[in-house]
């Protein structure tokens, strides 16, 4: 004998009530250049005023310091311009990408090659870097349709006539017969 299926349980919620709260790649994108912002800020500030040990160079380069402070301070605005309105200004969307390689670059050269400077001195700058490009270039991959890096590939096969010629090949060689007699 066949048994009725078991009534389901409408007191438990379902998983599909429990994810309402979902955030776009877009969504996502913004709050990261709004946290990249603020963080260029501060640590452009911090590296002018020398308030924070663990964001200097360690060589004693005062003036390099304040140098390099006030460009970060000057990018944070253009930060906030692309979280603000990224399709107005996404011209400067190569910007945050090339801002956190000018940081790692230099300092895991410095870190792990030529060793001229100690890992505590830059290890603050490189972590927090590293992650922000990570994340930067996830989000540009999530954002992005699947066939824009794999476009489809055509599964169609060549339609051949009867005597195995290609279809196409056959109608631009003869064209079609006119419905008119030409002959007068």
């Amino acid at each position: 004998m066949a048994s009725a299926p078991a009534p389901r349980d409408t007191s438990s919620p379902r998983s599909s009530d429990n994810a309402i709260a979902v955030i776009s790649a877009y969504g996502a994108f913004r709050v990261l250049m709004v946290l990249l912002a603020i963080w260029t800020f501060f640590a452009g500030f911090s590296l002018i005023t020398q308030g924070v040990g663990a964001l200097s160079f360690g060589n004693n380069s005062a003036s390099a310091e304040r140098v390099v402070g006030a460009q970060m301070m000057m990018l944070a605005p253009v930060y906030g311009l692309l979280a603000w309105r990224r399709e107005d200004y996404r011209l400067l969307m190569w910007i945050p990408y090339a801002a956190q390689l000018a940081i790692i670059l230099p300092t895991v050269y410095d870190l792990f090659i030529s060793r001229d400077r100690d890992f505590q001195d830059g290890a603050l700058m490189l972590i927090v870097s590293l992650i922000f490009f990570v994340l930067l270039v996830y989000f540009w991959f999530s954002s992005k349709p699947a066939d824009f890096f794999h476009p489809a590939e055509e599964d169609e096969e060549e339609e051949l006539d009867a005597d195995g010629q290609d279809a196409d090949q056959h109608e631009q060689a003869s064209p079609p017969p006119s419905r008119r007699s030409t002959s007068y």
